[in-house]
């Protein structure tokens, strides 16, 4: 059997379904309280340890992939997401008690970072940048264009995740999905009073098609398993059978 693949993932948002996590560092995280970035890069993941092989919701906790609880920041005050993944002197120690700790085994196999394909990206890019290259790591960046909700936003994946009889719910703009996601995906919701909140992102994430996930290349999710594989590569993961 293969070893399980450890995985942290730092996005901008809430790294929860809407409820404070109080688990220790580089705990496992359940199924039921990972976010929706998390699942999406579960699912990213899994056609690399299950070549040939679909990610579906009812893998659940069962898919290979452990998603971790990341260590919390050593600094005086707890800094945002966004923040944290701006900054490379406080990315650094995060990075490094991840994948090059100073003593004791190596606590997970990939760290990936998020932010969404907006103007504050350059800063994110030039801190992951400096940290791999000052740490010598491959912590890989994930980019959503134009963010997270263009992956999150098909009339199936609502019908399923709000229990809606199939076709009641519009199929999305793509023009609008381009230039502002999050808005295009709350007017949807709004069609039928369905709540925008962290833990229905997860549920939609759960349950979107892999069709739809790849159907807008604009979108960057076609890009994200190729991405995430050379990251393992270079972080000498080839003992893992990927």
């Amino acid at each position: 059997m293969k070893k399980p693949l450890r995985v942290i993932v730092l996005g901008e948002g809430k790294d929860e379904r809407g409820k404070p996590r109080t688990l220790p560092p580089f705990a496992r995280v359940p199924h039921d309280q990972q976010g929706a970035m998390e699942i999406l890069v579960r699912r990213a993941l899994y056609p690399l340890r299950h070549p040939g092989q679909s990610w579906h919701r009812g893998l659940k906790d069962n898919d290979g992939i452990h998603v971790l609880q990341p260590p919390a920041p050593r600094l005086p005050r707890q800094p945002a997401m966004t923040e944290l993944l701006a900054d490379s002197n406080a990315l650094a120690p995060l990075v490094s008690a991840a994948l090059k700790p100073l003593r004791g085994p190596v606590p997970v196999d990939l760290l990936v970072a998020t932010h969404d394909a907006d103007e504050a990206a350059s800063s994110a890019i030039k801190a992951v940048h400096v940290v791999n290259t000052s740490l010598g790591t491959h912590v890989p960046l994930l980019q959503p264009a134009p963010e997270i909700q263009a992956w999150l936003t098909s009339k199936r994946a609502i019908e399923l995740a709000y229990d809606r009889e199939h076709c009641t719910v519009p199929v999305p703009d793509e023009d609008a999905l381009k230039k502002d996601a999050k808005a295009e995906l709350q007017r949807l919701l709004r069609t039928f009073g369905g709540s925008f909140n962290a833990k229905m992102q997860a549920s939609l994430a759960e349950r979107m098609p892999v069709e739809d996930l790849g159907r807008y290349d604009w979108s960057g999710w076609n890009q994200a398993t190729e991405t995430l594989k050379v990251a393992l590569v270079e972080n000498g993961l080839k003992k893992l059978e990927l």
